[in-house]
């Protein structure tokens, strides 16, 4: 049979159903609602229409979950960056190396975005009205996504920025500390004192000078409580510091003086600390007498002398005019043109006196002990040149290496429970030179009378101190070994 005759056959029967479906409306009406009703296989249909949306739901949802876990690490690395970078900004006064530590920041806090991202740009940048107080930092990461990769072609990129502002904050060193933590005039300056060596005055206490009468209509105070911790007396002396710190507050009169010099003011400061705070000073547990003689006259300096020398060298007996280290009972005065050799000097009760009639030196490294309510008072006349020890000497008398490094030409060294009666004095002149750090933390320091101190690396450090009379300060070493760096912290906050 041909294909034309098997048409012909379809088309006939197709014909015979047309015929009877308009012969029987009812019996089409009731297949079509029995068409209409069967159910048979809808879930499988239902499932192939769904299956594209659940898999590219389920991918987009990794994908997602991914690019948002990429964004939360990088803008966390991002921010301790910029937080790092306004420190460094802030502690250094400087932004030439702030790019460094915010990338060591980033470095150290991302790990899934580390082999894929970029260097974070770090810039200074304006806010709120400042110039150049904060720091902006910008990264990125760029990687496919399994998913969406399909359909873009390309690898995604997640970009974050964030900025961190910062205030205040300063760098200083100190060559003049007072320690006492709590009263007024911790440091005073008055007379016709001179202070213009630039090497920095500070003061622990954190006693303050505050308002509270209230302000007439010209802003003046009507009634003030408490004092300054930096004070002044009268206003004939010359200030220029370098910096002024205290945590508590500073006169206005000198505080203003020093700014108009260029001097770094800052109150209320929070970490300023003594130097050498719980280190102790040489015990004189066992240490015999020192010895001490200007001329040989009298049975008794005579048999001292022999004392001394029996059993000794040529080279190690006495010599007239030399100060040996030991314990001095009562005090030491100078007598003569003088010479300390190298060592600790005790001085036990009474004063250690340096007039200015006589001509002194140190052979080498010295330091004086004060105990049992001993004080000091060095006057300037001749010539007076004295250094204190090194860390090789202070690691000799068993102090750390750390120890050391502290207390670095430590000259004179008061014990805890020192308690002088009277002020300690340093009054020299223009042939004054003292190399080394002065400890009296539990005693007032006059720098008083007609003192023009020529100090090569002078640390003063003590309970307080008063800078009276003509006082005349102007040169300090340029680089001291001992001086302290304090860090004036200021605030860092992440704004965006």
């Amino acid at each position: 049979m041909t294909s034309i005759d098997t048409g012909r056959k379809g088309l006939r029967r197709f014909a015979s159903a047309l015929k009877s479906c308009a012969s029987a409306p009812h019996a089409l009406g009731l297949g079509v609602r029995r068409l209409v009703g069967d159910s048979t296989g809808n879930a499988t249909m239902l499932v192939a229409f769904a299956m594209p949306m659940v898999i590219g739901g389920g991918g987009m949802a990794i994908d997602f979950a991914q690019f948002y876990l990429w964004k939360r690490e990088l803008q966390f690395a991002n921010a301790q960056a910029a937080i790092a970078a306004a420190w460094e900004v802030l502690d250094s006064g400087s932004s030439a190396k702030m790019t460094d530590r915010a990338k060591n920041a980033f470095a150290v806090n991302e790990q899934i975005t580390a082999s894929f991202n970029t260097d974070p740009v770090v810039q200074l940048a304006n806010y709120a009205g400042g110039v150049g107080n904060s720091v902006i930092v910008t990264s990125s990461a760029t990687k496919r996504l399994p998913f969406t990769s399909f359909f873009t072609k390309g690898a995604t990129t997640v970009s974050v920025s964030s900025q961190a502002a910062f205030t205040g904050g300063a760098t200083i060193s100190s060559c003049m500390i007072a320690v006492d933590e709590h009263s007024g005039g911790a440091v005073t300056i008055g007379g016709n004192a001179v202070f213009t060596a630039q090497c920095g005055i500070a003061a622990l206490s954190d006693s303050s000078k505050t308002c509270t009468g209230g302000y007439d209509s010209s802003g003046t105070c009507l009634g003030w409580t408490g004092q300054d911790a930096i004070d002044d007396n009268g206003n004939s002396y010359e200030i220029k510091a370098g910096s002024i710190a205290t945590a508590g507050t500073i006169s206005d009169t000198l505080a203003a003086k020093a700014e108009a010099n260029g001097d770094t003011v800052i109150e209320h400061a929070t970490n300023l600390a003594d130097p050498f705070e719980g280190i102790e000073p040489p015990s004189s547990e066992g240490v015999g007498p020192g010895t001490y003689i200007c001329k040989a006259t009298g049975k008794k300096t005579q048999a001292t002398i022999d004392a001394f020398n029996a059993g000794k060298a040529d080279t190690d007996k006495l010599v007239l005019g030399t100060a040996y280290p030991g314990v001095y009972e009562g005090g030491l005065s100078l007598g003569c043109n003088t010479v300390f050799k190298g060592g600790v000097y005790f001085i036990r009760g009474g004063t250690l006196t340096i007039n200015g009639n006589y001509g002194v030196t140190s052979e080498s490294g010295v330091m004086f002990v004060l105990e049992d309510g001993a004080n000091f008072k060095i006057n300037g006349g001749a010539d007076i040149n004295l250094s204190g020890m090194d860390e090789a000497d202070l690691q000799n008398l068993g102090y750390t290496a750390e120890e050391a490094h502290k207390i670095n030409t430590m000259l004179i060294f008061e014990t805890d429970g020192n308690d002088a009666k009277q002020n300690n004095t340093l009054n020299g002149n223009s042939n004054t030179f003292l190399n080394g750090a002065l400890y009296t933390k539990n005693n007032i320091l006059d720098l008083s009378g007609t003192a023009d101190v020529a100090n090569a690396c002078l640390l003063l450090v003590a309970n307080k101190v008063n800078l009276t009379g003509t006082l005349n300060m102007t040169k300090w070493c340029k680089d001291p070994p001992n001086h302290p760096t304090t860090i004036i912290y200021g605030s860092v906050s992440l704004v965006a």
